[in-house]
């Protein structure tokens, strides 16, 4: 193989012998399958986009049924103004078919959408392996809330230099397409600035960041900036002190420093004691050894609620100043239905609810991970009332699962069905004779 031969991807046992002329060349013949694979994923999605417009009876998907917070209130469609309507339970079977999100595939079928009536330029040169599908997408969805006639500006501004350039250049393009054609929502734009300022503290819980959360805040630049400058001197101060930590780990200690002399600063003010009004309940799952503290030779581990995996004892320590309620959640195994708690009412009672929320923490729909929390409790067995032949006990944790709004209403509809195994799993069954395995661990596709 030379490096002017063509395309054609070698085998892991030959890399070894390859120069590095030839590898390169290999480099350049995987970005070419990478964009075949792009475009084909995105010529399948137009056309199942296609396969399903939306109509009176079917209704339309918009972003308001992702199921996720901030979403639920939108009827905002898949594709920007100038795209067709899509069926309203269109994207669920072909996300499933990618192994994604019902959200994820909602923004394939957008941006497939977007790319082909409303960058057409952009898409041709998709077609033609001349720019990467990835940067395509992120063009169309810089480009999805503007109108079409801002989208074309966008389109044949940067159709020849796509390729070369950079996420910088593509928003600078789209804001001055925002400029230019919709002057009066670039005027509103300072109004609506100051309507976003607020605080968010999130709570980390990927995997090695436990007990570490992430403080956003959104506002005023000149106030901003000035806090940003006293973090930064106190930070400075506290190396001088001989804190040897970072920089970074020495500003994020300096919030805690700022705000212990600010509550200093409120006792000498009013020095009348003030009784704290947060109140924090904390869900602990743990496992009977590790709430017994059995001698297994292993630390005792639990998983705090939105916060992730902590050591017991660093959970006794973080705990520790926090006026908190700790509950704890053992898990013992599946209760036999004869055994369960069931009353004939639909809606379950509060413990029953919380059993099943503690029980799965999110969607059971293949690859949701919308928060059970904010999920409705499906009858997996559709309820029946009792005055309509229904037997008794319908209601019952065997019987009831959290379901994200989207999902339950392609449930309810029919398009998918689905049980629950006696080990906990779920099986899902597609309205195309696909099959899913939803267990802790995820989703997995059982298709024969």
């Amino acid at each position: 193989m030379t490096a002017t031969a063509a395309p054609e991807i070698v085998g892991l046992a030959e890399l070894d012998e390859l120069t590095a002329a030839e590898l390169l060349a290999c480099v350049g013949d995987a970005e070419t399958a990478e964009r075949r694979a792009g475009l084909a994923k995105l010529e399948l999605a137009l056309q199942w986009c296609v396969l399903h417009p939306a109509s009176e009876e079917t209704g339309a998907a918009v972003w308001g049924d992702a199921g996720l917070p901030g979403f639920t209130q939108c009827d905002e469609a898949l594709g920007g103004a100038g795209c067709p309507l899509v069926a309203a339970h269109a994207p669920e079977p072909f996300a499933a078919a990618l192994g994604v999100s019902t959200m994820a595939g909602m923004q394939v079928l957008a941006d497939a959408l977007n790319l082909s009536h409303r960058l057409p330029r952009t898409w041709a040169l998709v077609r033609a392996l001349g720019v990467a599908p990835w940067k395509a997408r992120r063009l169309a969805q810089a480009t999805h809330h503007l109108s079409a006639q801002a989208a074309a500006f966008v389109d044949a501004r940067l159709v020849d230099r796509l390729d070369a350039c950079g996420a910088v250049l593509i928003d600078r393009v789209v804001a001055e397409a925002a400029a230019r054609f919709e002057p009066e929502p670039q005027a509103d734009a300072e109004d609506a600035g100051k309507a976003s300022w607020d605080v968010h503290l999130t709570h980390r819980v990927d995997g090695g960041f436990a007990g570490t959360s992430h403080l956003e805040a959104t506002g005023d630049t000149v106030d901003l900036t000035s806090f940003y400058d006293l973090v930064c001197d106190q930070a400075a101060h506290l190396a001088t002190l001989g804190d040897t930590d970072t920089l970074g780990q020495r500003k994020a200690k300096a919030l805690g420093v700022i705000a212990d002399a600010q509550g200093q600063l409120e006792l000498k003010v009013a020095p009348v004691p003030r009784r704290s009004l947060t109140k924090t309940r904390a869900y602990l799952h743990l496992s009977l050894t590790d709430l017994l503290g059995l001698p297994d030779g292993l630390a005792r581990v639990g998983e705090v609620e939105r916060l992730g995996p902590l050591t017991v004892a660093r959970i006794q320590d973080w705990l520790g100043s926090t006026r908190a309620t700790i509950v704890p959640v053992l898990h013992l195994g599946e209760v036999p239905p004869e055994q369960e708690r069931a009353v004939d009412e639909h809606d379950p009672p509060p413990a029953m609810r919380e059993k099943v929320i503690l029980r799965d923490p999110h969607c059971v729909f293949p690859w949701c991970q919308a928060g059970s929390r904010s999920c409705d409790q499906d009858h997996i067995d559709p309820y029946l009332p009792l005055d309509e032949g229904g037997p008794p006990g319908q209601t019952r944790p065997s019987n009831l699962a959290p379901l994200c709004r989207r999902h339950h209403n392609a449930k309810t509809a029919r398009r998918w069905r689905y049980r629950r195994n006696p080990d906990g799993t779920y099986t899902w069954h597609g309205p195309h004779g696909r099959s899913f395995r939803v267990t802790g661990d995820g989703t997995r596709r059982i298709d024969a």
